[in-house]
């Protein structure tokens, strides 16, 4: 089983759909359904008991975890002097506790399928920036749940990746940034999903730590 949060859009949906074809059973969790998933988890995991539920259906299924990848995100564009609490809460909920405590309730079941973890972080999480210190920061903290968790399963079969890409043709570029997603300078959602495919496909003894990614 290949395990996909926000399999319902953008690099999710893209994902959902390598796999699919790949002939590899699909779980996506997401507030909404995706067209290529075989199980639909429809929760918010913005909440802690929706995430505990999610975990819990995830370990009624059948079949092995190959890899749980963690596509939900939500944009903040708050400058400093505008950040409401709200948001805060927001942003984080969804960036840093969603994937936080989803893999911390699975991580048992993660050890035992020897199933690889993936999150897409964003290059966000690389550098400082003024212009959305919220998501910025949110970014950060996703980037450093990774190393922690490369740091806990470090001794297992195990592997953790964090996928830092810039500048992707979706719907949530173009909602949060305000920039036309069409233009031909940004990278297409399926070559970026067939990028994260080839990372987990590599032989089990190779590991990629990390990958930060930018349009040309």
């Amino acid at each position: 089983m290949i395990i996909i949060t926000g399999a319902s859009s953008g690099v999710g949906l893209q994902l959902a759909k390598c796999y699919k074809d790949a002939g590899k059973q699909v779980v996506n969790i997401s507030l909404q359904k995706s067209e290529y998933a075989d199980h639909n988890i429809v929760l918010n995991l913005r909440e802690g008991p929706e995430i505990e539920k999610a975990a819990h259906l995830v370990q009624e299924l059948d079949g092995q975890i190959e890899a749980v990848i963690n596509c939900i995100g939500v944009y903040n564009g708050q400058k400093f002097g505008e950040i409401t609490e709200a948001e805060v809460k927001k942003v984080m909920s969804t960036n840093v506790k969603a994937p936080l405590l989803l893999i911390s309730l699975l991580l048992d079941r993660i050890k035992h399928d020897k199933a690889d973890i993936l999150n897409v972080v964003s290059t966000a999480g690389t550098v400082g920036k003024k212009e959305n210190p919220l998501y910025t920061a949110s970014k950060w903290a996703e980037r450093g749940l990774t190393m922690s968790l490369q740091e806990e399963l470090k001794n297992t079969s195990c592997r953790v990746i964090s996928f830092c890409p810039g500048g992707i043709r979706t719907n949530f570029s173009e909602k949060a940034l305000g920039y036309d997603a069409s233009e031909e300078d940004w990278m297409r959602p399926e070559d970026v999903a067939m990028f994260i495919k080839q990372i987990l496909d590599l032989p089990k003894n190779m590991e990629v730590s990390e990958v930060i990614i930018n349009r040309k």
